[in-house]
Formats: C-alpha cells, sequence, structure tokens
C-alpha cells in the first residue's frame, strides 16, 4: 500500500496507488473524508477523539506536521499545563490507542463503502498517514472476508459487548472514570482476534440504566456480556466487573478490584483493570474459551466450525494427552481443508506438528518440513495475527535458528502484549534459549494478567531455580506441573529429587517416567534438547535424572 505525505499546503506528494497509478490528495479531499469519519456514530459521541483527529489532521494541512508531539497534543487538545510530562500523565498515548481503535472500527464497520482515501496514525507517532484506495473490484475466487476489529479474518468466533458501567458513587463528577474503564476493556478486548467485540458506542443507550441481560444480548446479537460497577470509599475505589452468557441469562465469572485513587493514576488503573479483565475473559485460556469448549467436546470433528476447532486445539494445550491431541488433530485438518483461505487454521495445524515431533503424542508422521510450511502458509494468509506469528516463531524454535525465532516471537509480541496465551509461551520459549532475564518479565506478566495457565507453565520456574541450585524450590514447581499423560511431568520431578538425594521418590518418578516413555533412555537427550537449548543446563538435567536412577 502506498502512503502520501503532505506537502505544506499543496495537497499531497506524487505517490502511488494500489493500481501503481500516480495520485494526488486534495486539501478538499482530506477535510470531507475527516468530517465523514466525525459524524459518523464512532466518533459522534466522543469529543476527545474528535477533537485528537481534527488537531492532527489540520496540523498537517498547515504544513505543521513537525509540531505534532505528546507535549503539543497534551497542551492544545487535552488542556494540560506547561509542565505537562508526559512520564507521568499518559493521556496522550491512552487517547492516541483509542483513536487508532476507533478509525479501525469506523473503517471496519463501513466496510461496503468505498472511500478515496483512508487516515492511518502509525503507533509510535501522532502524525497522520493519508493512504490511496482507488476502488477495487472483489476477486470472485476469494472468500468472504469478516472484518473483526479492523483485521480481515475468515473465521466469526465468539461475540461480546462491554456494557457502560455503573457509577455507584453517588459523584456524577466520577463518570468519565467509569467511561474510560469500560473502553479500556472493550479496547483490550479487540486484541484477541478470535473475538467479535461490539464498538462501545453501540451499548451507550443503556447507560446508568437498567437492563435484562438477554434482551440486551438479542438486541446487540451478542453471547456474552461485560458488566460492571464502581464504588467509591474516601479515596479508595472498589471495581466489580462480570461476565453473563446472555443465552442463559446467567453470570459466569466475577471479580473485583480495589485500588488507591490518585489523580496521577487513573488512566494507569483503568489500563490496569482493562488488560487484566481482557485476559481472564477472552484469551485462549479464558473463561470463553472454556465455556465454549465444553459445549463443544461432543460434537466429531468432521462437523465443528472452525472456531470450534480452534477450541479442541486450545483444549489440547491445557492437557496434552495422546486422545485431546487426536481429536484437536483432526479437528484442524477437517478445518483447513473446509476454509483453506485461514490462516489460523494452518498455523495451528503446524503447531500440532511440532507437538507430536517434539512430545511423541500420537504415532502420526508429522515433519518439521511440513510443520515450517504450514507455519508460513497461515503467517503470509494472516500476518497480523498473533498466533500465526507465534507458531512460525515455534517452528524456528525447534528447528534451533534463534535470531529467526527472536524475530518472530517479537513480532507477535508486539501483536498484543497482553495475551497472557501468547506472552507466556514467548517468555517459555526465551527464558529456555537463554534469554532469562528478558522471557522471565514476559514470563511472570503473562501469568499476572491471567492465573488459569496450564500446567506445562511451571517449566519456566522450575529451570529457573533448577539452573541456580535451587533444587528444592525447582521441586515445588514441579508438583505444580500435573499433567500425568504428559512425560516432562514425572522427568521434572524426577531431576531434582535426584539431585535432592531423595532417591526412593525419585526413583518412583524415573518409572513413572518409562511407563510413559518406554524408549527414553534412548531417546531422552533429543527429546529434552527439543526444548532445552542450553548445554550446560541440558547436562545438569540429565546429571539429575542419573543421581535419580536413570542411566541415559
Amino acid at each position: 500500500m502506498c502512503s502520501a505525505i503532505l506537502d505544506d499546503h499543496q495537497g499531497l506528494d506524487q505517490g502511488r496507488s494500489l493500481s501503481g497509478k500516480s495520485t494526488r490528495l486534495s486539501e478538499q479531499a482530506i477535510r470531507e473524508h475527516l468530517n465523514g469519519i466525525l459524524a459518523s456514530r464512532e466518533f459522534k459521541d466522543r469529543p476527545a477523539l474528535q477533537n485528537f483527529l481534527r488537531f492532527i489532521v489540520e496540523m498537517t494541512l498547515s504544513g505543521q506536521a513537525h509540531e505534532i508531539k505528546g507535549y503539543t497534543v497534551a497542551t492544545q487538545v487535552f488542556g494540560r499545563s506547561a509542565d505537562f510530562e508526559p512520564l507521568r500523565d499518559s493521556i496522550v498515548r491512552v487517547q492516541a490507542g483509542r483513536l487508532r481503535s476507533a478509525l479501525e472500527c469506523y473503517y471496519a464497520n463501513h466496510a461496503g463503502q468505498t472511500f478515496p482515501m483512508r487516515i492511518r496514525i502509525p503507533k509510535g507517532s501522532y502524525v497522520p498517514i493519508y493512504e490511496q484506495h482507488p476502488r477495487a473490484e472483489p476477486r470472485s475466487d476469494e472468500p468472504p472476508v469478516t472484518m473483526v476489529n479492523g483485521l480481515g479474518a475468515t473465521v466469526a468466533g465468539p461475540s461480546i459487548a462491554v456494557m457502560p458501567m455503573f457509577n455507584l458513587s453517588g459523584d456524577p463528577g466520577q463518570d468519565y472514570f467509569t467511561v474510560g474503564v469500560s473502553e479500556e476493556i472493550t479496547n483490550e478486548l479487540a486484541r484477541y482476534q478470535d473475538l467479535r467485540v461490539i464498538a462501545s458506542h453501540s451499548t451507550l443507550r443503556w447507560k446508568n440504566r437498567e437492563f435484562d441481560t438477554r434482551e440486551v444480548g438479542g438486541d446487540l446479537k451478542v453471547r456474552f456480556l461485560v458488566v460492571g460497577s464502581m464504588r467509591k470509599e474516601t479515596n479508595t475505589i472498589k471495581i466489580s466487573v462480570s461476565l453473563v452468557d446472555t443465552s442463559a441469562g446467567a453470570q459466569i465469572w466475577s471479580e473485583q478490584y480495589r485500588r488507591k485513587l490518585r489523580p496521577d493514576s487513573l488512566i494507569a488503573i483503568q489500563e490496569e483493570i482493562g488488560q487484566r479483565v481482557a485476559a481472564r475473559v477472552g484469551s485462549e485460556f479464558g473463561i470463553i474459551p472454556r465455556t465454549l469448549s465444553l459445549e463443544s467436546r461432543r460434537k466429531a470433528p468432521e462437523v465443528l466450525e472452525t472456531y470450534e476447532a480452534f477450541l479442541r486445539f486450545y483444549h489440547h494445550i491445557t492437557i496434552f494427552s495422546p486422545e485431546a491431541y487426536t481429536e484437536a488433530l483432526c479437528a484442524m485438518e477437517y478445518a483447513t481443508t473446509r476454509e483453506p483461505h485461514c490462516g489460523l487454521a494452518w498455523s495451528l495445524l503446524a503447531l500440532l506438528y511440532l507437538h507430536n515431533h517434539s512430545l511423541e503424542l500420537s504415532a502420526r508422521e508429522t515433519p518439521l518440513d511440513s510443520a515450517l510450511s504450514f507455519a508460513q502458509r497461515g503467517a503470509s494468509l494472516e500476518p497480523r495475527n498473533q498466533m500465526a506469528r507465534l507458531s512460525l516463531a515455534n517452528v524456528y524454535f525447534l528447528l534451533d535458528e534463534r535470531d529467526l525465532f527472536l524475530r518472530e516471537a517479537t513480532e507477535a509480541l508486539s501483536l498484543n502484549p497482553n495475551a497472557p496465551a501468547v506472552a507466556g509461551a514467548i517468555g517459555f520459549f526465551m527464558a529456555l534459549y537463554g534469554e532469562w532475564k528478558r522471557g522471565l518479565a514476559v514470563f511472570r506478566k503473562a501469568t499476572e494478567l491471567n492465573p488459569y495457565y496450564p500446567g506445562w507453565f511451571h517449566m519456566v520456574p522450575f529451570f529457573d531455580c533448577y539452573r541456580q541450585g535451587k533444587y528444592g524450590a525447582a521441586y515445588r514447581a514441579a508438583q505444580q506441573f500435573k499433567m500425568p499423560l504428559l512425560f516432562w511431568d514425572p522427568l521434572l520431578r524426577a531431576a531434582a529429587l535426584g539431585r535432592l538425594g531423595r532417591k526412593v521418590e525419585a526413583g518412583k518418578a524415573v518409572a513413572e517416567l518409562l511407563q510413559l516413555r518406554p524408549n527414553f533412555v534412548a531417546r531422552g537427550r533429543q527429546l529434552i534438547g527439543f526444548y532445552v537449548k542450553s548445554v550446560s543446563l541440558r547436562d545438569d538435567l540429565l546429571d539429575g535424572l542419573h543421581k535419580a536412577g536413570l542411566d541415559m
């Protein structure tokens, strides 16, 4: 896509449109397009975003794009004083994120219209870019594309809306805070590409009104609603948030947050609660996938919808049993046959090939070159899908392509650093590649955002303790693994117990390991090496197994 940049007062620099022809956008065309955006339902009741967008566009039209900085926006748009410090006040960064999301929603919700141009605000900058969008006829050989959160997707996942939060503080002046929390939850949920998230403005008519969740669900055509309230005591606020399944009108999850209320922490609190709620509700290990997974478990793989096939994959990675693996593999093979243009289906199929190659869950042949081919195809079809980038990173990890792994892992993390399942996996791989400081930081944030993670996550604290000679702590981490059908479970316990000199218990763990993997003596070094990249750590682990009574 060609982006044309404004040249003083004359219009746009000569650029290339998607068709390859020279293009030029006039000030009038830009202003007409801007006015259409500002009058839309996505912007109509959001004066802060209207003022922000109008300001930066007018600055470029007047040849002052170089003046568009955080300080300028804060003082001239949001009324901050001359002593504004961006490190202490994140108002501009937060509103810029909301503005980008609102623009994405605008273009997604009006996907049927033909725009002569689009306005985009790149991350890391507040200067708008005007992109030429010539009229394009859809190709007859391409499947219909459903726009989800501004991204192209061929699969419609579960639908959810965030209702306006009730202000129960008795102070109408606190409405801005509850609105901010609702917007943050909506924005964070929109990062999860499996979800279909209703824009905030669509729920505003229920603000400060009692409502029946089943009626709202039917009206908005959503399965799930996030509802919440805020109470205030002196300088402490209490935020209560619940998830409701509108099909039954039943509350299926709730959590409360108590925070000290200070003027310089309001936005930080909104961001934190938004991230936590979205992670617990919408992530791959969240309550929505867990709820829907139970419902679809009784269906045969060949009749599953594509999203239900994804749920089989998510179930598989929580237990890693041969049965769950086979179900997930069959479901994903049907999904890629039924929807060959779905990049995520190919990416998850690649991961299933990887898991079998490195964990030996099935007798099926699942070569690494096939996994690489599937992962590359998935990333090519959906380059902005976080799981697709993770899949490619995982392939490079097993292939021991360190630089390629780090590149893809960094790209995946940048797409949503608050996704606990993906971030946790990336932290896991980084740590086992020897990037302990960075990997542990990413991993710990992921587990804080959502404490409902699978047992294999405990490999990270196990190896962190084990490499430091803290074998008691390593053993306690191994006890939390609790995945009895995966050979890593007894393996970790055996190595730690061997180092601790607890030979009887270590011998029992070795017996469990050999029952799960009778060929472990011959294959053990390779199986361990798939994940433990440090030679010294690998040797230390083998030494622990030797002390446990396993002669490799």
